[in-house]
Order: structure tokens, then C-alpha cells, then sequence
């Protein structure tokens, strides 16, 4: 084989890669597993063992949810990512189907686990209702700004906050309230920074369409100090979990990745026009490796 036909090859190979990443990132895969890691990531904190019927269901219902939001007409999203928007565009019956089964499986699995889990996770519609789509007399949350980041934000964070309490005895209890607290804050933080760089990056189509985000309300610029700040805190919160004696032996990932926070935070608001699949990639894939690696540092303890 000549040198011409192995870079054909190459080329061949990345090409049949950003396609196939594409497709699980458009198609909310990659965020649905995110969801699915959060999840798993607070069982271990917790520690508490995963209960993996309720990490499928996390998996489903994020997919559902967000497909369903995809595949509504925002003129924004014609804008900021046409790619996908004319996937969704072009086979809108298709996702919706699939994200009834999905809804529906997910809300199997979850009342399976208890009423409070179900109502818990039933939840969550209402939040994507009211931003995505809005309800009557009161305009959408992705209208407003800074609202809908919280909102949002804070309905990803309370439900794996919550959930392992609940799977594991039914209720809340008492004892698990300052791990659950700090759980909490970790993560409300690192998805706000998240969330808000996705703004970011649609600021184009946000300010075309009148959506006033933070970044199309204050500026970018504004915007990075405000998220470094956000991330800043994080320090903070390790040196609160050493005095407190909690996550040790997870500190020094949990660490790793805060830092790792601010060099994203940085790189994504100084390339606003970078690859949306970059942002994917890095920002929310950053869980997966995250928790993965606090997962075998757990086992390790187990058998250590």
C-alpha cells in the first residue's frame, strides 16, 4: 500500500468517525449517558450501590426528553446548528416515536423502583415543558435570562442528588444530608459553568433570534469571569471535604477535573466559533471519564 492510498485511508477512517459521532451526539446519546454517569457518580459518593435499573431509566428519559425538544421548531437552533436541526427536520416522526419508547421505558423502570422515585423523575417534564415550549401566561424559561440556566441546571442536579437516598430506603433521610449537600454543590456548579458555555456558543443564534442568554446579555468576556468564579468556589469546596473527612480518596480526581474546568472554561469562551462537537466532547463528555475512574478508585477500596 502506497503512501497516497494510506491517507485515503485515514482520511476515509475520520471521516466515517465524525459521522458516527455525530449521530450520538446529535441524537442525544452521549447526553443521555451523561445523565446516566451523574447518576452513578452520586450512588458512589454517596456510597451507596447503584441501582442499575435506575440508571437505564436516567439514560431513557434524558433521551426522550431531550429528542422531544429537538425535534420542536426553535429558530434559534436553524441558526446555531443547522446539521442537526435538519436531522431532526427531516425525520421528525421517527423521533418522536422513539422518544415515547423511551419515555415510557423510562417511567416503567422508575415506578418499578417506588412511587417517590416515579413522581421524582415524572418531575423533570414539567421543568422541559415550561423551558422549552412554556405555559400559558408565563413565557418560556429559555426566554428569560439566567432563569433557565437555574432552572435547568437545578433540576439536573437535585434529581442524582436525591435519587440514591430514595432507591435505598424509600425516603430522605436525615443522616445522608451533609454528604448530599456537598454532592449537591459540586454538581449544581460544574453544570451551571456547563450550561452557560453552551450559551456561548449559540450566542450567534440566540442574538439573531432574541433569545437574551447571560453571554448575549452581558458578554462574553463578562461571562468567563463570572464562570471562573463559579468554578473557583469548587476549590473551596475541596478543602471543605478534607476538613469535613469525606471523599478522600476521591479528592484528587475530583480536583484534577476542577481544574481541568478552568481551562475549558477559557478555551470555549475565547474560540466561540469552535466545532460544536468539540464542546460536546469535552464539556459534556467530561463525566464519563470522571466517574469511571471515581468507580474503579472505588472498587479498588473494596478490595483493597
Amino acid at each position: 500500500m502506497n503512501t497516497t492510498e494510506k491517507i485515503v485511508k485515514k482520511l476515509d477512517f475520520q471521516i466515517y468517525f465524525k459521522k458516527i459521532f455525530f449521530l450520538i451526539s446529535s441524537s442525544s446519546i452521549l447526553v443521555s449517558i451523561t445523565s446516566s454517569m451523574l447518576l452513578l457518580l452520586s450512588f458512589i459518593l454517596h456510597g451507596i450501590r447503584a441501582d442499575l435499573s435506575l440508571l437505564i431509566a436516567a439514560f431513557a428519559l434524558t433521551f426522550a426528553i431531550y429528542n422531544f425538544d429537538r425535534t420542536i421548531k426553535q429558530k434559534e437552533d436553524l441558526i446555531n446548528d443547522p446539521e442537526r436541526t435538519r436531522l431532526f427536520a427531516g425525520n421528525r416522526k421517527i423521533w418522536i416515536i422513539i422518544g415515547t419508547f423511551s419515555f415510557i421505558a423510562s417511567m416503567a423502570l422508575a415506578l418499578r423502583e417506588g412511587l417517590n422515585i416515579f413522581l421524582t423523575m415524572f418531575s423533570i417534564i414539567s421543568v422541559y415543558v415550561g423551558y422549552g415550549i412554556g405555559f400559558p401566561l408565563i413565557p418560556r424559561l429559555k426566554d428569560i435570562p439566567g432563569v433557565k440556566n437555574l432552572v435547568l441546571v437545578s433540576s439536573w442536579t437535585i434529581v442524582p442528588t436525591i435519587l440514591p437516598n430514595l432507591s435505598e430506603s424509600g425516603v430522605l433521610e436525615k443522616k445522608g444530608i451533609l454528604l448530599s449537600i456537598m454532592i449537591f454543590y459540586f454538581i449544581f456548579i460544574k453544570i451551571l459553568v456547563n450550561s452557560i458555555l453552551y450559551d456561548v456558543r449559540d450566542i450567534k443564534g440566540d442574538s439573531a433570534t432574541g433569545v437574551r442568554t447571560l453571554p448575549v446579555v452581558l458578554g462574553v468576556k463578562n461571562v468567563r469571569m463570572i464562570l471562573l468564579i463559579f468554578n473557583s468556589t469548587l476549590i473551596l469546596w475541596i478543602m471543605v471535604c478534607w476538613r469535613l473527612n469525606i471523599f478522600l480518596s476521591f479528592l484528587p480526581i475530583l480536583t484534577a477535573n476542577i481544574f481541568y474546568g478552568f481551562w475549558y472554561i477559557n478555551f470555549f469562551t475565547e474560540n466561540i466559533n469552535n466545532k460544536r462537537t468539540l464542546l460536546d466532547i469535552l464539556v459534556d463528555g467530561e463525566w464519563i471519564p470522571l466517574t469511571l475512574l471515581i468507580a474503579l478508585i472505588n472498587i479498588l477500596g473494596w478490595s483493597l
